[in-house]
């Protein structure tokens, strides 16, 4: 009896063991395919949505980021702050020149955000000024310092853009946000809708091309992510007079102008100017506006897409526009807070900023080329581990929606 006791506990101590392996290798190749195959992990997180419901993806996205949290605190705690690049020698970083300022209209709307060559804006020259770190116990040597960007000047031309890195959370040297400038005298933004987000089932499929229009290719500078999908919020979009989803009012919106105007401020602020529009893109509550965070923003607010529990600290994006409307802004952070995501676009000089995606696979930033006898191509992202192919939004259409930025011709 002893002994046939003792063949059974075998039994289940061996299936025991089978049952942690496999866990073990099905919890792997789940982890690998998330951060290596792209669209595995929105695929995963859809369908297990659709079966178990949000309140279970939620729970697991949860407590999955809330061990990474806890891991990289262990881990990196006495490391130095995470880089994204080797910091640049004083003499490479760009001074700020400074132009007379025009003086502004009397009839102009004073809350209104403008181009630096309107006749209203009173525009310091590009790359914004070099500016503080917010926190010096977590700030590298390249933190506040712009670097030049290759991409969108011409020859002999000074640069269309910058970038620089800024560490805003006290508590996480390993929190860092890559941030590109652009100077809207000499680039300009476009959206396009994805073939899928945001989700409308009344607009027709030609209205969701995916795709940087072939045209414009030869003058692509970059493409960054959009915003939620439409059951995140259902935060409203418009383009060239096609709504595919009505604006909200608590919503942050990205109003795009027929004069080539951005301004980043809740829709109730800019509502009246609608009819200016030729595109908008709403996001989740305003990170910072007119200078200032939003009172709302704690490490443990939800209403960004953090975790249950408050906890979580995730890949997150942002765009954002300075005082006088000439400087944009694209944020990619790594182990971020809304919170610190915000802090970190308004040290950057944004006066006005949103969140844009969030998570591992959406928020990205690709720099594209046009070698001679090829087609146009993305060949580098800002940030290091972001998945992308060479024919993304240039052949391969994108399922949600996206900006792009092209050289603007410059008059002779």
């Amino acid at each position: 009896m002893a002994e046939a006791e003792q063949k059974k506990k075998g039994r289940w101590g061996r299936r025991a063991a089978i049952g942690l392996g496999a866990s073990a290798v099905v919890v792997g190749g789940v982890w690998y395919g998330i951060h290596n195959i792209p669209g595995f992990g929105p695929a995963l997180a859809d369908g297990v949505r659709s079966v178990l419901g949000p309140g279970v993806v939620a729970w697991i996205e949860d407590t999955a980021y809330g061990v990474a949290d806890q891991v990289n605190v262990w881990r990196h705690g006495d490391e130095a702050p995470t880089t994204f690049w080797e910091a640049p020698p004083p003499s490479a970083a760009l001074p700020a020149a400074v132009v007379p300022a025009k003086a502004p209209d009397p009839s102009a709307d004073p809350g209104a955000t403008k181009t630096a060559d309107s006749k209203t804006a009173a525009s310091p020259a590009f790359p914004p000024p070099t500016f503080a770190a917010p926190y010096a116990n977590v700030a590298t040597p390249g933190d506040g310092v712009w670097i030049a960007m290759d991409e969108g000047s011409r020859p002999g031309e000074p640069p269309s853009m910058a970038k620089s890195i800024v560490h805003p959370d006290p508590k996480r040297g390993f929190a860092a946000v890559a941030v590109v400038a652009m100077d809207l005298t000499r680039v300009s933004l476009h959206l396009v809708a994805g073939t899928t987000e945001p989700f409308n089932e009344k607009i027709p499929t030609e209205a969701r091309p995916g795709l940087v229009p072939k045209g414009e290719h030869a003058d692509l500078v970059a493409v960054f992510n959009g915003g939620f999908k439409a059951l995140h919020g259902h935060y409203g979009m418009m383009l060239e007079g096609t709504t595919f989803l009505p604006p909200r009012d608590i919503a942050c919106t990205v109003g795009m102008y027929r004069d080539g105007a951005i301004k980043i401020r809740t829709w109730t602020a800019i509502a009246e100017t609608a009819k200016d529009m030729v595109a908008y893109r709403q996001t989740p509550a305003c990170l910072v506006e007119q200078g200032e965070l939003n009172e709302r923003l704690t490490e443990y607010n939800k209403n960004w897409g953090a975790t249950v529990s408050g906890e979580t600290v995730i890949r997150r994006s942002a765009i954002g526009i300075d005082a006088t409307g000439r400087t944009l802004f694209y944020g990619i952070g790594e182990a971020v807070t809304a919170q610190s995501l915000a802090r970190a676009m308004k040290a950057a000089g944004a006066q006005d900023a949103a969140q844009l995606d969030v998570n591992y696979a959406y928020p990205r930033f690709l720099l594209f080329d046009h070698p001679p006898g090829t087609e146009r191509k993305a060949v580098s992202s800002l940030v290091p581990r972001i998945d992308y192919r060479s024919h993304d939004y240039v052949r391969e259409p994108s399922p949600r929606d996206f900006f792009y930025v092209l050289k603007r011709h410059t008059e002779s």
